[in-house]
């Protein structure tokens, strides 16, 4: 998919809990976290991405039309369905990111 220009890139950084990473990416499929950006705020495509060293947060990148839609997302009232979870599973801080390799383990796109 060829990105029109002036679309926004959002980065995530998510601490899991106790360095459990699984339950968090456990809680985005399950959740289909991604799949709601996508389909209720309108995202353009969204990605939960792990170090492949397994140690670390995870990242999620998300395309979107402009920041004020990204800032939909984020008082969206699905959100609210699972926030409470989300804050279980993270530390309310992330290590720091430098540059590394990760695996995309979830995603969700428009289609057509």
């Amino acid at each position: 998919m060829l990105v029109p220009e002036g679309r926004v890139r959002i980065i995530l950084v998510l601490q899991p809990r106790r360095g459990d990473s699984a339950a968090l990416v456990e809680f985005f499929k399950r959740r289909d976290v991604l799949g709601l950006a996508v389909r209720e705020a309108g995202a353009w495509s969204a990605e939960l991405h792990v170090p492949i060293s397994g140690d670390g947060p995870l990242v999620v990148t998300a395309l979107w039309d402009s920041a004020a839609a990204y800032a939909g997302w984020r008082n969206h009232p699905v959100r609210d369905t699972f926030s409470a979870d989300m804050q279980r599973l993270t530390e309310s801080e992330a290590s720091p990111v430098g540059s590394g390799v990760y695996t995309v383990v979830v995603s969700a796109a428009r289609t057509g």
